[in-house]
């Protein structure tokens, strides 16, 4: 399979994923266990799309941060007040710290629009400097908010 159907078809899948995650998280009376789950969605498709945008170009690439940005900003309210779980790794300091734990998303969201304003200008470097801020916030919040996988 070439390059650009492989990248084709990652797409699709990431996009479907989002779009599943979005769903989830217009559930205006969202149990716990059903934001967990979207918000889990949701990091799983920004992790898969993370992993292979500094390769994307064009179309390829605005879509890639489209789908971390449309994440990125349903995110937060994924997070209902001490929603947690045995399935879920998140911490109770999200709630205690809630401004901090927003500015990761918001500084993400923002990066993502300036990721895609890059790609569209068809400038390569800042388009991979704007996945690596992204990136960073995926660190971030996981060093700070998470804890460790079993």
């Amino acid at each position: 399979m070439t390059f650009k159907k492989t990248t084709v078809f990652v797409l699709a899948g990431l996009m479907s994923m989002g779009i599943a995650a979005t769903v989830l998280a217009d559930d205006a009376a969202m149990a716990p266990d059903k934001a967990i789950a979207a918000r889990q969605a949701a990091m799983k498709a920004d992790g898969k799309v993370l992993r292979g945008a500094n390769d994307f170009t064009g179309d390829a690439a605005v879509k890639a941060l489209q789908t971390v940005y449309d994440n990125y900003t349903k995110l937060p309210s994924l997070f209902p007040k001490d929603s947690t779980s045995a399935n879920s790794l998140a911490l109770p300091v999200i709630w205690t710290d809630w401004d901090n734990f927003i500015a990761i998303f918001k500084k993400g969201a923002d990066a993502a629009t300036d990721g895609i304003a890059a790609a569209k200008a068809g400038d390569t470097a800042k388009y991979q400097a704007d996945v690596a801020v992204v990136a960073g916030t995926c660190g971030a919040c996981h060093m700070t908010y998470r804890s460790s996988p079993q």
